[in-house]
């Protein structure tokens, strides 16, 4: 039985990335409903409010829960007590010593997600999902997925005893299709890629008022994954790193990334916001070709400006998980990285599994190819002079190898 969820008061509502248009904490329309499915939204809190909370007291005891619900002030909502479904994070920041002495970068830091339930980060944003079904009294949960938000579903939400129908393109790889099935989730192979299954699951969710476990089309999943960079600061007693390295596909879990460090900086707990780079894989890469392509503009471009910078693509790559045509989180994803002064970069697949050995040999982690993607963007950063030797960098580990071991 799922406890009671309680709404943070310092949650303000949402915020269309597209036009501006403002939205109270009781819309249920998920996207902008003057733009439609470009109008992502933005969830937004009362900083200034939390900020003061803060000069009383710390926001984030130590005393609190050791999970992503230990940052309640800055989510929107918090579950009253633990449960399987939503108790998540807490994740290691390894110091890789023999890693950081190959790639001299003595500061070099692996936030590592791989230990979570379905082994990906993915469940930081299904742990929100589920707490926000409880308060809705949601029973019937959607998502289109390349494997690994639609694994995390399953998981928790047979955890929960929540229905879910799972989209998934037909080049999912097998092992984490098991995964699905063998959670209980009813699946839905789509001959064609992911882009043409989410566009399948959103018609859907709106034609059975299901809940969309979308991260792109719902904007409190954001909230659940930027927990990660909450965390890294955290751990570093909230002194942000240099640089992060995110891999990056439709662009929700580097937003987000970038959303964590501004808000702790907002409420007055950081000093400064890393530079986030989003890394993809080049046979996926419309964000880092468009961010090349528009070169010192990149930085000033205007949402219309981006929508028709980045260009669809017919995404190629083994990393599953990040192999997107369109980045439905463009614009939040774009306009984040380039306010930490950050960027985007492209990796091959042999660079990726180049990546996946050097992990594991020198640190003993071992990524799914888009996991360790981040690592083959950093790899590629220092050697073109955007890492330094002495910055502190942190590298997001976002799934484990077991996840598809015949991609290496």
């Amino acid at each position: 039985m799922l406890t009671s969820v309680t709404l943070n008061p310092h949650w303000t509502g949402y915020r269309c990335v597209l036009c501006g248009e403002t939205f109270d904490t009781g819309w249920r329309g998920f996207v902008c409903g003057g733009c439609g499915p470009e109008g992502i939204l933005d969830a937004v809190y009362d900083y200034d409010l939390i900020a003061s909370d803060h000069a009383r007291r710390s926001p984030f005891p130590a005393s609190s829960r050791a999970d992503l619900w230990r940052f309640a002030p800055l989510l929107p909502m918090k579950p009253e007590d633990p449960h399987g479904c939503w108790s998540v994070g807490d994740t290691p920041l390894h110091a890789p010593q023999r890693l950081r002495e190959h790639l001299e970068l003595p500061h070099l830091l692996l936030k590592d997600d791989t230990g979570l339930p379905s082994a990906s980060l993915k469940d930081r944003a299904t742990a929100m999902a589920m707490a926000d079904c409880a308060r809705l009294g949601v029973e019937h949960v959607a998502a289109a997925s390349t494997g690994n938000a639609a694994a995390s579903l399953a998981v928790l939400a047979a955890r929960a005893g929540v229905r879910t129908t799972i989209y998934v393109p037909a080049s999912t790889p097998k092992a984490k299709l098991a995964q699905l099935e063998l959670h209980g989730a009813e699946v839905v192979r789509v001959d064609g890629t992911y882009d043409e299954a989410f566009d399948l699951s959103v018609r859907e969710t709106v034609a059975h008022g299901w809940y969309s476990r979308n991260c792109a089309y719902n904007p409190l999943l954001v909230e659940g994954k930027k927990t990660v960079a909450l965390e890294i600061a955290h751990a570093l007693e909230y002194r942000a790193p240099d640089a992060v390295f995110v891999p990056t596909g439709d662009g929700c879990i580097v937003s987000s990334v970038a959303k964590g460090f501004e808000e702790l900086v907002a409420v007055g707990l950081a000093d400064s916001v890393p530079a986030v780079f989003g890394v993809q894989a080049e046979g996926a890469a419309p964000l880092a070709r468009a961010w090349t392509a528009a070169g010192e503009r990149a930085a000033e471009m205007s949402p219309a400006e981006v929508l028709a910078a980045v260009a669809p693509v017919v995404p190629h790559t083994l990393a599953d998980s990040i192999c997107v045509g369109v980045p439905r989180n463009r614009l939040k994803a774009w306009s984040r990285v380039a306010t930490t002064g950050g960027g985007f970069l492209s990796v091959t697949d042999e660079e990726i599994v180049a990546a996946i050995g050097l992990m594991c040999r020198l640190a003993g982690v071992w990524a799914e190819p888009s996991g360790a993607a981040g690592m083959a963007g950093l790899v590629k950063a220092r050697g073109a002079g955007l890492i330094g030797p002495h910055d502190r960098v942190v590298v997001l580990v976002t799934g484990h190898g077991l996840k598809d071991p015949r991609a290496t």
